[in-house]
């Protein structure tokens, strides 16, 4: 009796049927990969390995998946390293059926970024080159003011010192969270609504961290996940890298001054900060450290990157420091 067919068969036809690849061998689940918004699997074909995605065949969907090939081409012409995007039989890059849609990638071999000085400045050219060559591509639109690195984390923050103050000593907690609350508080002044029209917007990636750029070596192999490209401020790419990429891992104030002047520097050489957005940018940056550390430690259980909620406080505590200093040689 003939075993009904399971979806990596179903998979392996499609693609069979579809697209020019010779020999399909059966997909596989993709290790360690985030499948929250749609399937991710890969697959050996006679022409090489490729990423396979699924998607529900929704018109918006389908329309967000189009502009993201379009920028992938874009990018790709302007020489920044893109997974490219695998054409069907008749020419297209998505294969739609009745209910669902599917897509390929040329796998890209490659580590998610470590941070050196030569990664670093790489990362801050890409970014750079990124706004700059994209800067008249028409893209889908949202409320420029609205970016998700504007506002205060207060919930999530509220977490982080209500866990610190049960691993250390309270005292110490509640002078860090008071230090800390009071740059957040002149940092949502300097980011208020009326600030945010100041800020130049265009096409920007959405999600510029380190996890989305891979490396072999010192050489990039691709900036991946465009899924959040769209109209928005420059700001908040800028702002998200440097939280990342800069600030982050390091603790020490020469390093912190090292590494965002370098990342800053380069970053500049393609695309110049306006007045309001040089005011602004370490305010940003902090706010999206902070909201970035208050949200994975709590849900990491209270331990994140080695470090327990005092002690992250404390450490909260001496880059927000060492932000002000920098928004006072704005």
């Amino acid at each position: 009796m003939t075993q009904p067919a399971n979806e990596f068969d179903i998979l392996a036809s499609v693609i069979r049927q579809y697209y020019d690849l010779g020999k399909v061998e059966m997909p596989r689940q993709l290790e360690d990969a985030h499948q929250r918004r749609h399937r991710k699997l890969v697959v050996n074909t006679s022409a090489g390995k490729f990423l396979v995605k699924t998607y529900r065949s929704d018109a918006v969907i389908l329309d967000a998946l189009r502009f993201q090939h379009r920028l992938s081409d874009h990018l790709a012409e302007n020489g920044i390293a893109v997974a490219r995007i695998q054409r069907a039989k008749d020419g297209k890059g998505i294969v739609e059926l009745d209910t669902w849609a599917l897509e390929l990638q040329v796998f890209v071999t490659g580590e998610p970024m470590q941070i050196s000085q030569e990664t670093l400045q790489i990362a801050a050219e890409t970014l750079g080159r990124f706004h700059d060559v994209c800067r008249d591509i028409p893209c889908p639109p949202r409320d420029t003011r609205m970016w998700r690195f504007s506002e205060v984390p207060r919930a999530s923050f509220g977490q982080l010192y209500e866990l610190a103050k049960t691993q250390g000593d309270e005292a110490l907690a509640t002078d860090c969270c008071n230090d800390i609350a009071l740059f957040l508080h002149e940092a949502a002044q300097k980011l208020n609504w009326d600030a945010r029209n100041n800020f130049e917007s265009g096409l920007i990636h959405g999600d510029y961290h380190g996890g989305n750029l891979l490396f072999d070596g010192n050489r990039l192999t691709a900036l991946i996940d465009l899924e959040f490209a769209g109209s928005g401020c420059y700001l908040e790419d800028l702002a998200y890298a440097m939280s990342n990429l800069a600030i982050r891992t390091a603790f020490d104030s020469d390093r912190l001054t090292y590494r965002s002047n370098l990342l800053l520097d380069t970053y500049t050489q393609f695309r110049s900060l306006s007045y309001q957005e040089a005011v602004a940018l370490y305010y940003a940056v902090g706010i999206k450290h902070v909201a970035t550390v208050s949200y994975q430690l709590v849900q990491l259980g209270g331990e994140l990157a080695g470090l327990n909620a005092i002690e992250w406080m404390q450490r909260l505590r001496q880059q927000c420091a060492w932000l002000t200093q920098r928004t006072a040689q704005r």
